[in-house]
């Protein structure tokens, strides 16, 4: 198991250096077949791992490198850990890269920087697995901020266009507001724990910390500050619906299987401390479950294809926050598998039809395409309904336990809003459906046409795992499910024993799902016969709540005109003019002080007479 973790780890970071390193000289496929093969071996060797730690009943492994940081008070070494919740994570990262990956032929078969992308994709992968394997919180920043770092790159990855450009810098900037967090929450563990090894850290906080102390409360906020910034949170979600900028693939990476569940992972793998910090658990919940209903109500008002996927996804992280929030940290897992199939499935199906428009994402010149993309059209339904949590499709187990277990915890208005952002999801993702795909063309479609194979087969591999991947999680016959059964060590709350282990027959269930269903048909109906008679959409959705306009007005406002004012008049009227008097009183006095070096013999004795003259009067 260690070289398994080893070639695991390793593998996308070669796949990338030989990217770079060679992509002047290698073929474009070559380029493809390096990239694809990188994460493909990857993935197996995280499978086989999972064949042996699943029937040998392995304990976590944790496998040291070499030392890192040798330094006393800050002893740190290169470890990597390997237990269920590490190993589920790098699955989904792999295998879901995997597929994007090859995807990434088809998409990307005419741009010009190939193997540039592909070293890009390597090592975002690379970074992701770092920030999951890494046995302490120094290793897991570096992956952390890899991870940045590669989301950067990548949204900006068509650099010559500006709005991505820009996209990239703001994804950049806003997400180092939730790292600065995360790394005094990293120095703060230091101080308490004198640690930064995460189990060890784990058995400190089961072995009877006292709940609710203060020290252990604002590690917790400063790691969940974190989290909201790489998981798209208010109020740190604003980079992620600009991100749409780089390519679709790209988009799907980040949605599916990396960045972006960073956070959540990171309060799971933490969850020791949590737990002892009850007020901040409250906040998570509250902060997720406010963000899915905003986030939801924004999709409403989008006319852009990929930035109803991108609130889409800002909604449902907000349902993991939200089961992260009531302790159900198995919860938060289970949606965020079933939710990396589908999403996948949404903006791959999306990136046909972006791809055979030539780069269009605006709805309203579509409508009608299920004629030119009949099998892309079924696939992104089958994500639509997966998504809005139709049975017995994938998100329809995990985002019910989640409300179950809401409900079951007391948190009434939190379950509530979970519902109506339910019923949204399904409105909206309808909506986009029907604008889509439905209906009448909006202009002329002639030359599309539906996508290659290789774009085609991994959507259709994540059509069946959004299709199955909930039943990972659900059992009949009263029998613990795989997935519960896996992650078993992260703790279960009764209420998740209890809907997993039987059939859900919750009166709460089949009210949500009635009304999601009665959301999704209105919707195929209202925006495929009367979209003509509808007129644009409000302008305060559409524009996200003017959240962006509210961030420039108080922040980015401000700081140019600071930053102005420094380059206009105080650089040019302060520094620049200060340094010159500065420079202008050093050439007088040397002036002064030249003419004293006359060479004359009898002035050299008139200033020492002088001198002598000056002294004695002084002493005296």
């Amino acid at each position: 198991m260690p070289y398994a973790t080893c070639f695991g780890l390793f593998l996308p970071l070669l796949g990338f250096l030989l990217l770079v390193l060679f992509s002047q000289k290698i073929s474009r496929r070559w380029a493809g077949l390096i990239g694809c093969g990188a994460i493909l071996a990857s993935f197996l060797c995280f499978a086989s791992m999972l064949e042996i730690y699943t029937y040998k009943n392995l304990t976590p492994l944790a496998v040291t490198l070499y030392k890192w940081i040798p330094l006393q008070g800050l002893d740190t070494n290169f470890t990597l850990v390997i237990d269920p919740l590490s190993l589920l994570m790098t699955l989904i990262i792999t295998g879901i890269g995997f597929l994007i990956h090859v995807y990434s032929i088809g998409y990307m078969e005419h741009d010009v920087d190939y193997a540039r992308y592909f070293a890009f994709l390597n090592f975002f992968v690379f970074a992701m697995l770092l920030l999951v394997l890494a046995g302490n919180l120094l290793l897991l920043f570096v992956g952390w901020e890899g991870v940045g770092l590669a989301s950067y790159l990548l949204i900006g990855f068509w650099y010559e266009r500006p709005a991505a450009a820009q996209a990239a810098i703001k994804a950049f900037v806003v997400n180092r507001i939730g790292d600065l967090g995360l790394l005094l929450g990293i120095i703060l563990t230091f101080y308490v724990f004198g640690t930064s090894d995460m189990m060890e850290i784990a058995q400190r906080a089961n072995q009877g910390l006292a709940a609710g102390t203060a020290l252990i409360s604002l590690i917790a906020l400063l790691y969940f500050i974190g989290a909201i910034g790489k998981s798209a949170q208010l109020p740190l979600h604003v980079w992620l619906p600009d991100a749409m900028e780089g390519p679709t693939p790209v988009s799907a990476l980040i949605h599916a299987a990396t960045m972006v569940t960073a956070g959540v992972y990171l309060i799971v793998r933490m969850h020791s401390l949590f737990i002892l910090a009850p007020v901040v658990l409250n906040l998570i919940g509250m902060i997720g479950a406010f963000t899915a209903l905003f986030a939801a109500l924004c999709a409403l008002g989008q006319i852009d294809l990929k930035r109803v996927l991108a609130y889409s996804t800002i909604s449902q992280l907000g349902y993991m926050f939200l089961a992260c929030g009531a302790g159900a940290f198995y919860s938060a897992m289970f949606h965020l598998t079933t939710h990396a199939f589908v999403k996948a499935l949404l903006f791959l199906s999306a990136g046909n039809v972006l791809h055979m428009m030539h780069g269009n994402t605006d709805m309203n010149k579509m409508g009608g395409l299920s004629k030119n993309l009949p099998v892309t059209r079924w696939l992104f339904f089958i994500g639509v309904l997966a998504l809005s949590g139709i049975p017995p499709l994938a998100t329809f187990f995990s985002k019910d336990l989640i409300l179950e277990q809401e409900l079951f915890s007391g948190f009434t208005l939190l379950f509530s809003i979970g519902l109506i952002t339910a019923i949204l999801t399904g409105f909206y993702l309808a909506r986009a459906h029907s604008l889509t795909f439905l209906g009448k063309p909006r202009q002329s479609h002639e030359t599309v046409h539906e996508a290659p194979r290789v774009m085609l087969i991994p959507v259709i591999i994540l059509a069946f795992l959004s299709v199955t991947g909930g039943f990972l999680g659900f059992a009949f016959a009263h029998k613990m499910p795989v997935l519960e059964s896996f992650l078993k060590e992260i703790g279960l709350t009764k209420a998740e024993q209890v809907v997993s282990e039987s059939w859900i027959d919750s009166p709460e269930t089949w009210i949500a799902t009635t009304a999601i269903s009665f959301s999704i048909f209105l919707a195929l109906v209202i925006y495929t016969y009367y979209t003509n008679v509808l007129g644009s959409t409000f302008a305060v959705l559409r524009k996200a709540f003017y959240i962006d306009e509210i961030y420039a007005f108080i922040l980015v406002k401000p700081l140019k005109a600071l930053s102005k004012w420094l380059s206009h008049f105080a650089e040019p009227e302060i520094f620049e003019a200060g340094i010159k008097d500065f420079t202008q009183g050093v050439q007088i006095v040397s002036r002064g002080l030249q003419k004293m070096q006359s060479g004359q013999i009898r002035s050299y004795v008139a200033w020492m007479v002088g001198g002598m003259v000056f002294l004695i009067v002084y002493l005296l």
